[in-house]
């Protein structure tokens, strides 16, 4: 048993030794050199980072992009910020997290947004957040609209002759329960809802695109333009390539010797596109979220989840 103790001390030792050696031996992020910072929001906007297993990355949520924002808004080096944007859109309470935070650091220094595949919808909120957006003629820009799904399968229930009783405390508590029909006072209160964040988004839109509300509501119909379309009815300044959005940056903040810094950018230390403290993170939170995961799946169904 003594042996197998000190062997286990030894390969610890030998493990931390060499991650210790690993870390010194990686250069610094470099980001004291640079002038231009570059932030990629891709994916599905969330609040929290996706996970991540030994063939995939973290795909990183709003927390992350708001971290990387505060970082470059207080670095003196940092003369303008790039929001590099591939999405289709995601949660409201995200997408206004996102875009205040957006904002905030626009009303300090330049801050541009190229659309490369797509701004839809919440990214495109993240979009007309900044002081200027470049797309690419063939992306995919606007569907400025809410929405709010619910799932019902009470009908496939007395096909299958099942039946649910539901006991609440409180009137509206299983409103959008998949097991009944909704009832016209639920849907009004629901559609409130989304009829609430619906003039949320057109008003921000309106006031970050200089447009009037009239303006704005006669391209916020959920419709989807092309970058080329998007320009001529005011979603974006220009069409062009990222160069095009660098060089914007460049003439905004003044600066004569370009160097951008890429926040997110995976280390050339890792192990299958994970870094170290990422293979950590990963095996701690699989083994957390499998002795934690939630198995309701009816209360799954009604998240009452409302989506930029």
């Amino acid at each position: 048993m003594k042996k197998i103790y000190y062997y286990s001390i030894a390969v610890f030792l030998i493990i931390a030794i060499l991650m210790v050696g690993l870390l010194v031996f990686v250069s610094s992020d470099g980001i004291s050199s640079k002038n231009i910072a570059l932030i990629n929001i891709d994916g599905i906007i969330t609040l929290e980072s996706s996970d991540s297993g030994l063939f995939s990355s973290i795909q990183p949520g709003v927390n992350d992009y708001v971290e990387w924002l505060d970082d470059a808004e207080n670095n003196d080096n940092i003369k303008a910020v790039i929001i590099k944007i591939n999405s289709p859109g995601g949660g409201a309470v995200a997408s206004e997290k996102l875009s205040r935070k957006i904002k905030e650091v626009s009303e300090k220094k330049p801050v541009v947004a190229y659309i490369e595949n797509m701004g839809a919808s919440a990214a495109y909120q993240s979009a007309s957040s900044t002081n200027y957006i470049v797309a690419e003629r063939q992306a995919v820009v606007g569907s400025i609209g809410v929405r709010m799904e619910l799932i019902h399968y009470y009908g496939l229930m007395e096909k299958l002759g099942i039946n649910t009783t539901s006991i609440t405390g409180g009137k509206y508590k299983d409103i959008g329960t998949p097991t009944r029909s909704m009832t016209e006072e639920e849907y009004a209160m629901l559609e409130s809802m989304v009829n609430e964040s619906y003039y949320e988004f057109v008003s921000w839109v309106a006031e970050n695109r200089n447009m009037t509300i009239n303006e704005t509501l006669e391209v916020a119909d959920g419709k989807i333009y092309s970058g080329t379309q998007a320009q001529k009815v005011g979603l974006v300044d220009m069409t062009g390539t990222e160069d095009d959005a660098v060089d914007v940056a460049v003439k905004l903040g003044n600066i004569t010797n370009p160097d951008i810094y890429e926040y997110g950018k995976t280390s050339s230390a890792s192990l299958f596109g994970m870094t170290f403290n990422d293979c950590l993170y990963s095996f701690g939170y699989g083994l957390g979220m499998g002795l934690s995961e939630n198995l309701n799946t009816e209360e799954s169904f009604k998240s009452y989840q409302v989506y930029y």
